[in-house]
């Protein structure tokens, strides 16, 4: 028996390990493609110090399970006899979050109050939305739960600038969000149990999962970009008996026997993703390359569930994100966000600027973010939630931005006006368009991401964020993580099954924790 897993993103990578470790697969009989020149799918990391690094940010929390399970197997890059679990949550434990200023108004100041800024009303709103069950949410959005008034709240500006939701997004995925992370909300304003890698993603997690894999014999395709596939001519059976890929512009074909085992990643959060610099804006780009698959096996077959729903051009405007990453050589500008939020400089987490129209927020990174980073040299991220509207300063959309101009918007946002021509001259500010980022927030019904295994497959799984997993998630590598173990668990019948999707609202400490923020007052910080 041998294993195709298409997608080299983390599921894939994943899937790649739990065969090894779960189902006893020898690593030669693994193969992975992936269309890019390199594995990591959303998990990149490109660029250099003297051109600017472009990155992602994501955070975590210790209930990835799943993802947990899978890294205490591997041995970190930095120091081989620790895992990358254990390099993870050591790091955690010595560098905390301490967000001191999580938002910022307009006139620079922080904006703390009592029980986030929600009343009874909301409240009474919030838990009649966890109790609603999902049946009754199919197509619904958050507005339709909430008055206009909650959208302006403390608590709802903290949450969708960490989440990324939209009063127009799914209520279903809002439901599963409140129930999954509801241990986090005392600590929402400072961060404190919201955890990060010790330096990028690519380089904590991708590149000591990708030297495990290749070092018990998996193969990696890359350049590889699989067209479709073929089924073999059995009523009411799904059974793969062929993929079709293009690799490096050539046209190939490989056979796929019945009882080995085929692993899609469906979609992608990274599709269309294009790259811009300090001088030019990104070339958008809209041709569909990254679901055009699934669209294909979708047509005529409902277990395959329904790309339309997350992908399209109508879509871009509830999903679309501008991030940024900034390579500096001075201190200007963290020296001048250091004394603004008072925050230690790695430390201080996310810091939304809540009056700009792009709702821009930022991050300052734990030094070095990258491993060959030079000392000198600092990398900083941030996003814009509302690319499409026009900015403040800058009077343009900031998907049509140089990186020099959202660099210039932001600092003139956050009234670093003296410091503004200094940070500039030091600075390379890197733009990267994602218009489908944030889709796994579009309103949906239950059909619309297809089960880990479709009904009458026989070798084929899917894994990946538009896969459907009760309870648990998307927008997070645990995810990914869950529908692979999960496809594989269901087909092959081996090893263990996955963990139970962590639950938050039955567990005491968490309702507890969350029950103060609504009965107990909090201080407003100075």
């Amino acid at each position: 028996m041998k294993a195709h897993i298409v997608g080299g993103g983390f599921g894939g990578l994943a899937a790649a390990g739990y065969l090894i470790r779960n189902a006893g697969m020898p690593g030669q009989d693994i193969t992975v493609y992936e269309a890019s020149e390199r594995m990591g799918g959303g998990l990149f990391l490109t660029g250099s110090a003297a051109a600017g690094y472009n990155l992602p940010g994501s955070v975590f929390d210790a209930e990835f399970r799943c993802t947990f399970e899978l890294l205490g197997a591997i041995p970190s890059i930095s120091d081989p006899a620790v895992s990358v679990k254990g390099e993870f949550f050591t790091f955690n434990q010595r560098h905390p979050f301490l967000d001191l200023a999580r938002l910022i108004d307009r006139n620079g100041r922080i904006v703390h109050g009592p029980r986030f800024g929600l009343g009874l009303r909301d409240g009474f709103q919030l838990v009649r939305l966890v109790l609603t069950p999902e049946a009754m949410l199919e197509g619904r959005r958050i507005e339709e739960f909430f008055s206009p008034s909650f959208f302006s709240t403390e608590f709802w500006l903290i949450y969708s600038t960490i989440m990324g939701s939209l009063p127009q997004h799914s209520a279903t995925e809002l439901r599963r969000y409140l129930n999954r992370t509801l241990q986090l909300f005392p600590d929402l304003s400072d961060m404190a149990h919201i955890l990060r890698t010790p330096m990028n993603q690519y380089e904590a997690f991708i590149e000591p999962l990708v030297a495990w894999l290749r070092s018990r014999g998996v193969t990696f395709q890359t350049d590889t970009f699989v067209r479709d596939v073929g089924f073999a001519p059995t009523p009411d059976r799904l059974t793969v008996n062929r993929l079709d890929y293009e690799c490096n512009g050539t046209a190939a074909s490989v056979a796929v026997e019945p009882d080995d085992l085929v692993l899609l990643t469906f979609g992608s959060q990274a599709a269309d993703i294009s790259v811009g610099s300090m001088t030019q804006p990104p070339r958008l780009r809209r041709d569909g390359r990254s679901w055009a698959l699934w669209k294909r096996l979708a047509e005529g077959r409902r277990a395959f569930g329904n790309p339309d729903a997350f992908f399209g051009a109508r879509r871009v405007p509830d999903s679309h994100w501008v991030n940024f990453t900034v390579t500096t050589t001075g201190t200007e500008f963290i020296d001048q966000i250091s004394a603004l939020t008072g925050s230690e400089t790695g430390r201080g987490g996310l810091v939304s600027l809540i009056d700009s129209p792009w709702m821009l927020s930022l991050s300052i990174f734990h030094q070095p973010e990258v491993i060959d980073q030079p000392t000198g040299t600092y990398v900083w991220w941030g996003y814009g939630l509302y690319p499409e509207r026009i900015g403040e300063f800058v009077q343009k959309r900031m998907d049509e931005c140089t990186g020099a101009e959202i660099l210039e918007e932001l600092l003139r946002q956050l009234r670093f006006e003296r410091q503004r021509d200094a940070i500039l001259a030091s600075s390379i500010c890197i733009p990267c368009d994602m218009p489908y980022v944030n889709n796994i927030w579009m309103p949906r019904r239950h059909t619309d991401r297809p089960p880990p295994v479709p009904e009458g497959s026989t070798n084929l799984g899917l894994i990946g964020q538009y896969v459907e997993v009760p309870r648990d998630v998307a927008f997070t590598i645990e995810y990914s993580a869950r529908t692979a173990w999960e496809a594989i668990h269901v087909l092959l019948k081996r090893g263990p099954a996955p963990p139970p999707v962590y639950q938050a609202q039955y567990d005491l400490k968490a309702l507890f924790g969350a029950l103060k923020v609504f009965v107990c007052p909090r201080a407003a910080r100075p």
